[in-house]
C-alpha cells in the first residue's frame, strides 16, 4: 500500500512529533509546525495526535492512492478535491485505489496536513520519526518529497474504520493577522529595559527570509546596546531575538538549540502552533502575558481541545 506524489508542491515533508531529549547534542526539535492542525488531522483518521502525517506548505500539492484508505486534511489549503471534485476539510474522507487527491496552495495561511488511516513509512532516528531538513534525517529519507516519490503506507486494515468531523467550535481560522501572546525573556531587564513592552506596541510583518528555522520580523528597529551579541545560550522554537540591527527574529520549529542575540520574549505555548501558519507577508502583533497567565491559558486549551481528541499535547 502507498500514496504516489503527483505533484510535490514547493516543500512538503514528512511531519510528527517533535525529537525529544536531545538538544544537548544539538537536535533541534522540529516536527509538525502547526501541532494543533496536525493533531486535528490524525484525530480524524483515528490516529494519536502526533502520529506522521504530509506537511504541505504554501503550494498545491497532489498525490494518487493505490488501495482504498480514510485520509482528512486540515489547515490553510484553499481547496481539496478527489478526482476532480471538491470536498470539505475537516471530515474524514475515503478513498478508493487510483483516487486522485488535490490539495490547493494556502490561501491564508502557511501549511496544510494530510493523514492518512494507514501507517506511514519515514526513517527513525532516536525515538524520533520526523523530518529534519537541515541535517537530512528522518521522515523520507531526511528530505522534502519530490513529484513521482512513493510513500510505503502499512497494508494493516484500521481495526476501527472512523467517520468524524470537527466540530466548528475547535476548527483553528487561518489567516494572514496573528496574535501572538508572549512571555518575558531572559534578557529584557538591563541592558534591555522596557524593551519588551516596545516590541508589543509595534505591528511587524513577516519578511522574505521565512523557514521552518525562523523569520525575521519587519517594522520599526527596536532600540539596541552593546549587549545585543552576548555568549551563546539556550533558544526554543518560540524564542524571540533581538539582532543588532533591531528588527526581531522569531525562531521557529527547527531552530537551532542556541544563539548569541538578546532572548527578549518568548511566545506562550498555547499559541506556538500559530508560527507554522506564518509566512512571508504575514501581520503580527504580539501580547505580554505573565509565566502564571501563559500555563492557565495553556490548561484551558488543552482541556478544550481534550473534550474532543482525547489525550493531546502541543509542542
Amino acid at each position: 500500500m502507498s500514496i504516489r506524489v503527483l505533484k510535490a508542491g514547493l516543500q512538503t515533508t514528512l511531519q510528527g512529533a517533535p525529537f525529544s531529549g536531545h538538544r544537548h547534542i544539538g537536535l533541534p526539535a522540529a516536527g509538525a509546525a502547526d501541532s494543533l492542525s496536525l493533531a486535528l488531522a490524525n484525530y480524524l483518521v483515528g490516529k494519536p495526535s502526533g502520529e506522521i502525517a504530509i506537511e504541505i506548505t504554501l503550494t498545491e500539492a497532489i498525490f494518487q492512492v493505490d488501495q482504498p484508505c480514510s485520509i482528512a486534511v486540515v489547515g490553510a489549503a484553499e481547496y481539496v478535491r478527489i478526482n476532480g471534485q471538491d470536498q470539505p476539510h475537516h471530515l474524514t474522507l475515503h478513498l478508493t485505489a487510483g483516487d486522485k487527491l488535490d490539495i490547493g496552495p494556502s490561501r491564508p495561511g502557511c501549511r496544510t496536513y494530510l493523514a492518512i488511516s494507514g501507517e506511514i513509512h519515514s526513517d527513525r532516528l532516536l525515538g524520533g520519526r520526523s523530518t529534519y531538513l537541515a541535517a537530512g534525517l528522518g521522515g523520507f529519507h531526511g528530505r522534502a518529497l519530490k513529484d513521482q516519490d512513493i510513500v510505503a503506507l502499512s497494508d494493516t486494515s484500521p481495526t476501527m474504520k472512523v467517520d468524524r468531523t470537527t466540530p466548528p467550535t475547535l476548527r483553528p481560522h487561518y489567516s494572514d493577522d496573528h496574535v501572538l501572546r508572549v512571555t518575558a525573556g531572559p534578557e529584557t531587564d538591563e541592558p534591555h529595559n522596557g524593551i519588551l513592552e516596545e516590541l508589543c506596541l509595534r505591528h511587524y510583518g513577516v519578511g522574505a527570509r521565512a523557514n521552518r528555522m525562523g523569520m525575521a520580523l519587519e517594522g520599526l528597529p527596536l532600540r539596541t546596546s552593546e549587549a545585543s551579541n552576548m555568549p551563546s545560550a539556550a533558544v526554543f522554537p518560540g524564542t524571540i531575538q533581538l539582532p543588532p540591527s533591531g528588527e526581531p527574529y522569531l525562531l521557529g520549529p527547527d531552530a537551532q538549540t542556541t544563539g548569541g542575540y538578546p532572548r527578549i520574549a518568548q511566545v506562550i505555548r498555547a499559541d506556538r502552533h500559530l508560527i507554522g501558519q506564518l509566512g512571508s507577508g504575514s501581520r503580527i502583533q504580539f501580547v505580554h502575558t505573565t509565566a502564571e497567565r501563559a500555563t492557565g491559558i495553556y490548561r484551558e486549551k488543552i482541556s478544550l481541545l481534550s473534550s474532543w481528541l482525547g489525550q493531546i499535547n502541543l509542542w
